[in-house]
């Protein structure tokens, strides 16, 4: 045979090499499918996947190998091993996962001299790593053709055990190896040196992966219980399973197993510990590594589960799948819970248990145990017999610990010990607490109640404390209506966090105000006594979720049943229940109620009853915002609500008089000290509406009613300005005597076209010949202060849809939108409230938000003839509360209960009619 046929025969088996493997990568695809349908488990799974791999990149490699004369072929087989790694080398190859390889070489893998490429087939001179890289290179895209994600690397032992020592994920990947072709005394050798390596350096490379790891949780979420949690980087999930896996073999040289090794029949892995039994790793009991065991079969399971149905390497379990999922393995709704919140509850449970395993490994792993216990017991205080407090942690005197760990109270006063001198409790001791309580949990005395309680009062961070007691399962012992809570999903659209997990953070965002300087430091500082209560009613605000009724009026019921249990007196018991009772309140009038209606305002004032009550209401307001999720509690808010206190405080404190009114008062004087008092403007001043005043400063007051007045009949004016103080942007209309029809739609329609979400807008009708709205926007085209020719862009457009009619509204790409419309559960709601004030009606419309929904219910309320006077306009991820303050278009307030029907049947279809309704108005 020449040498021309001998290379298109060996391109042809290459190339069939190729085919049969994606033919063969298909029908195995197309096989798990039909095997998890049948109920097939996640671990036969990935065997079946991964043998599919091994065959086809065995295959693929040895027709690259075929293509090189026969003396290439020979020094490259002896010279290079291709080895799996990592979740390919354990046979972990869940259906989207990507094959991890590496091509372990020598350093002269191929000889200098004439070679033939093996990806053109005609002889080249090339050095002996360039002719290497061409093959490396061929099996690379052999493999993707083939229809495989391949994470690539070529290394000498040399080069590999360097970049171990240097980088933690390479590390971890490279502790569990498998030969799939060459020689494999080449991966012993590697393996060798990095148990060697491991053994010299083990703090460095326990600190190292646990640094990486943390990087990794900062990206996907740094607790267990997110909404839509990551399962296999997200905290609990697994890749803490992994990693405590790397940390048992730095303390102990041995690998943990966990249950049956996945491999193909007749596979085995070179790992660094050399065999499959492990010693006793310091940190994890027996009963920690079953259930570890048992965490890994139900993740995996579940990522198998995600990967069939996304067909593709999708580890994120959003809410469609996790619908998909709960309804899939007959977790059905109950009395006050989904089934998909059942399904969830289960899910935190492996999750959280994984956490808490990992957590002690990790805090041995980061160094410092021996000095720390060392130094603890040498120069600490003793305290209560028990206990040792030193400057870097808090331990149990050894002969003590059994009388600890069986004690409820004293186990609270080691809690305790670590909130008031911000040490943590040693990690050996924190582990046998852990692993005791496991055992056997100790009873509930009164003397643990009272130690308890007293945590609350403390002027120390309470969250840790919490967090620590809810590790350990004794914080639902000592609040019993917490075990419901725990690990509790509220699917909707309002909250990032489950209820255990809310309540907690809403206790931590309200304890972080002791170093917070401004107005709401101010109020959190006057709270005093009541700090307690305070705190006690932020951990059981929303513990009434879950079950039937209105989850406010069932925590009102849990708050009497903690007031019984803790023997609180008649007044703390009262407060207690009416914080809970009402915890949402002070929220819906600030964000969703026209705060200048003096009547909503006084009807606030008397349900509250004192300013006392006012600064509890105000700061738990705060608190269980910021709590739903990152970035919910903004500037805006903080406005709003300062707001909404500060009027209300007139009514509750005579002495507390509105100084800040009267001083701008006085300061928009002495700027129109020059002007006559027949001067329009003097009039207008004289006349404006106290919460006008609030809202603005003097000197834009004055700027803008002058603009107003320099108008003539039928003129307007439009600024626009950028806030930098809330990072929003301001739009002004003013007009005089106007003829136009429906200015708040024209206006909401002028802002919709130029993308920008709309907060709130205030309208005033001044004199009974100007008019004065102000709305508040945000910009979602720029990040940072917008150009000045993006605010003349937004002049234009509001002119133009005040002068002519309403342009169509282009929708806008939403890369949310098939998630949330096939998540969503919620019809649209509409709500009629005509007794709250005695000037007007207030509408709300509950609903999942589209483009041209705000515009097109404003075009609905302008059809039948109700006047905007103001609106509040709340989005959160997908749904959307908007509060329009309304009277009919001669200044009045509707009273026709058929009218009001009318309105809201009209305004309910609007919101539930779908996003492309409201494209085009």
């Amino acid at each position: 045979m020449t040498k021309s046929v001998a290379s298109n025969e060996s391109g042809r088996i290459l190339r069939q090499s190729v085919e049969d493997a994606t033919s063969l990568l298909k029908e195995v695809a197309e096989d798990i499918r039909v095997q998890h349908a049948a109920g097939e488990d996640g671990l036969s799974l990935c065997r079946l996947r991964t043998k599919a791999v091994d065959r086809s990149v065995r295959e693929i490699w040895d027709a690259i190998l075929e293509e090189l004369p026969e003396s290439d072929r020979l020094e490259v087989g002896k010279r290079v091993t291709v080895v799996a790694h990592g979740g390919y080398a354990r046979g972990e190859m869940t259906p989207g996962s990507d094959v991890d390889l590496m091509l372990l070489h020598d350093k002269n893998a191929m000889p200098e001299g004439p070679v033939r490429s093996p990806s053109t087939g005609s002889p080249e001179t090339v050095g002996s790593s360039d002719a290497f890289a061409g093959v490396a290179s061929q099996l690379l895209r052999d493999l993707f053709d083939a229809g495989l994600e391949v994470g690539q690397s070529v290394r000498t032992v040399a080069e590999a055990t360097q970049l171990a020592a240097e980088d933690a994920t390479i590390f971890s990947s490279l502790l569990e190896l498998r030969v799939l072709a060459g020689d494999a005394a080449r991966c012993h050798k590697l393996v060798a040196r990095l148990r060697a390596m491991a053994q010299r350096s083990r703090r460095k490379m326990a600190r190292m992966l646990v640094a990486a790891r943390r990087e990794e949780a900062k990206k996907y979420g740094e607790t267990v219980y997110l909404l839509q949690p990551n399962v296999k980087r997200s905290v609990g999930g697994i890749r803490d399973i992994q990693l405590a896996r790397w940390l048992s073999f730095l303390e102990s040289d041995r690998l943990l197993p966990l249950g049956p090794l996945p491999l193909p029949d007749g596979e085995s892995v070179i790992s660094v510990d050399g065999r499959r039994v492990i010693k006793r790793t310091r940190g994890l009991s027996d009963a920690d590594v079953d259930v570890l065991g048992q965490c890994l079969v139900f993740l995996r399971d579940l990522r198998v589960e995600l990967h069939i149905q996304a067909g593709r390497g999708s580890d994120e379990l959003t809410r469609e799948e996790q619908v998909r999922i709960a309804d899939k393995r007959g977790f059905y709704a109950d009395a006050g819970m989904l089934g998909v919140e059942h399904f969830m509850q289960v899910y935190f449970g492996y999750t959280r248990e994984v956490a808490q395993v990992t957590r002690g490994l990790i805090q041995q792993a980061e160094g410092g145990r021996r000095l720390r216990s060392w130094m603890t017991g040498l120069f600490g205080n003793r305290v209560d017999g028990c206990f040792v407090v030193g400057q870097m942690a808090v331990a149990i005197v050894p002969n003590a610990l059994d009388a600890v760990t069986s004690d409820m109270e004293r186990i609270v006063r080691l809690v305790e010990l670590s909130m008031l001198y911000e040490v943590p409790i040693e990690p050996t001791n924190w582990t046998a607490l852990r692993q005791a309580v496991a055992r056997f949990s100790p009873p509930i005395t009164e003397e643990a109640r009272q130690r308890f309680i007293s945590l609350f009062s403390v002027v120390a961070p309470l969250g840790p404390a919490l967090r620590r007691l809810h590790e350990l399962r004794l914080l639902e012992q000592l609040l019993p209506a917490f075990a419901h809570a725990r690990g509790l999903l509220q699917f909707n659209n309002f909250h990032k966090y489950t209820v255990d997990e809310h309540c907690l953070l809403a206790v931590e965002k309200a304890s972080e105000l002791d170093t917070e300087t401004g107005w709401l430091g101010d109020v959190w500082r006057h709270v005093g006594r009541r700090r307690r209560i305070l705190l006690l009613a932020l951990l059981i605000h929303d513990l009434g979720k879950g079950y039937e009724g209105d989850h406010s009026e069932v925590g009102a019921q849990i708050a009497r049943d903690v007031a019984l249990q803790f023997g609180l007196d008649d007044g703390e018991s009262e407060v207690l229940e009416f914080l809970v009772l009402r915890h949402l309140l002070m929220a819906e009038l600030a964000f969703r109620r026209n705060v200048d209606d003096d009547s909503l305002i006084l009807t606030f004032a008397r349900e509250v009853g004192s300013p006392e009550i006012l600064r509890l209401l105000t700061v738990l307001t705060m608190a269980d915002i910021a709590a739903v999720g990152p970035g919910v509690w903004n500037q805006w808010k903080a406005e709003l609500l300062s707001d909404l206190y500060n009027r209300t405080l007139q009514f509750l404190d005579p002495d507390a008089n509105d100084r800040g009114v009267d001083l701008k008062r006085m300061e928009i004087s002495s700027l129109l000290a020059d002007a006559d008092d027949s001067d329009p403007l003097v009039r207008l001043v004289a006349g404006l509406p106290r919460g006008f005043l609030r809202s603005y400063e003097p000197k834009r007051v004055v700027e803008e009613l002058t603009e107003l007045t320099n108008l003539p009949r039928g003129g307007q004016f439009i600024a626009v300005q950028w806030q930098t103080d809330t990072s929003t942007i301001s739009v002004t209309v003013g007009l005089r005597d106007s003829s136009i029809s429906g200015v708040f739609h024209r206006i909401a329609a002028g802002l919709a076209s130029q993308r920008l979400e709309i907060l709130s807008a205030d309208i005033h009708t001044l004199d009974d010949e100007y008019l004065i709205d102000h709305f508040c926007v945000i910009d979602r085209d720029f990040v940072g202060p917008a150009p000045e020719g993006r605010l003349s862009e937004i002049s234009k457009a509001v002119e133009s849809c005040l002068e002519n009619e309403v342009p169509s509204i282009r929708r806008r790409w939403n890369p949310l939108a098939s998630e949330i419309q096939a998540a969503a559960v919620l019809p649209p709601r509409v709500q009629v409230d005509n007794d709250s004030s005695v000037d007007g009606t207030i509408i709300e419309v509950f609903a999942e938000d589209s483009d041209g929904l705000l515009l097109a219910l404003s075009r609905t309320l302008y059809e039948h003839q109700f006047s905007v006077r103001s609106a509040k306009i709340s989005t959160y991820l997908d749904q959307i509360v908007d509060a329009f303050h309304v009277v009919d278009f001669d200044g009045a307030k509707v009273e026709d209960s058929e009218r009001l029907a009318t309105i809201r049947r009209a305004l309910k279809e609007v919101a539930g009619s779908g996003v492309d309704s409201h494209a085009s108005p």
